[in-house]
């Protein structure tokens, strides 16, 4: 169980990274965008918080094999996924869609002026 929570730490670091990395990046964005990833990295911050908490007044509770304890940890590395896929996504999504909607356009434009050539 220290291993595995010793991951879960390290995840929820890696997701408030990545949430740093998409607001340092320039690019245009919708402010839903900004607080959705804001309130995960406010979620990340509180896990770690909570982690080093219980790491330093009740580390029995993330030593022990309890079901408890399992949970807790197996819900907190689910969430952290969520989170990093989730901000990767908003990173990149946006400008993937406007780019292959560009493509697009520029392929039905060519289709539609061959004929009239």
């Amino acid at each position: 169980m220290l291993i595995v929570s010793m991951l879960a730490l390290i995840s929820f670091v890696l997701v408030f990274i990545h949430g740093a990395v998409f607001a340092l990046l320039p690019r245009p964005r919708r402010q839903a965008d900004n607080c959705e990833v804001a309130f995960m990295m406010a979620v990340a911050f509180c896990y770690v918080v909570t982690f080093t908490f219980l790491w330093v007044y009740e580390p029995w509770k993330l030593t022990a094999n309890t079901p408890p304890s399992a949970m807790f940890v197996g819900l907190t590395i689910f969430n952290a996924g969520y989170f990093f896929r989730r901000i990767g996504a908003l990173i990149d999504g946006r400008e993937r869609r406007r780019n292959q909607r560009r493509a697009e356009d520029e392929s039905v434009d060519r289709r539609v002026r061959r004929p009239s050539e």
